[in-house]
């Protein structure tokens, strides 16, 4: 127990490190919609649009990533038993709705 104590800020400062650098990992994809404003409210309007349109739960739907005029969204469909997790592609600029090649 004392040589826990002796290295508490070591332990302390590891964990601080390890919990930043998972959190760059995963919002490094979404920095456009943290960054620009006008970005943020056309993919907020497209895909409530899109969801409206394909008859989707806003709830099943989590951005990917998004870049350039391209955005990726997961959706996943609540049915009985392990829900199926789909990716799809959504064009920034026309809306239309494509299947992810990479997933």
């Amino acid at each position: 127990m004392e040589n826990v104590n002796r290295h508490q800020w070591l332990i302390f400062w590891l964990t601080c490190v390890t919990v930043a650098a998972v959190l760059l990992i995963r919002l490094g994809p979404l920095l456009p919609l943290y960054t620009n404003a006008d970005l943020r409210s056309r993919t907020q309007a497209l895909i409530q649009g899109t969801a409206q349109r394909e008859g989707w739960i806003l709830s099943g739907l989590s951005i990917r990533k998004i870049s350039g005029d391209n955005l990726q969204v997961l959706y996943r469909s609540y049915l009985r038993g392990r829900d199926p997790v789909e990716c799809f592609g959504i064009s920034l600029t026309s809306g239309q709705l494509s299947v992810c090649d990479d997933f």
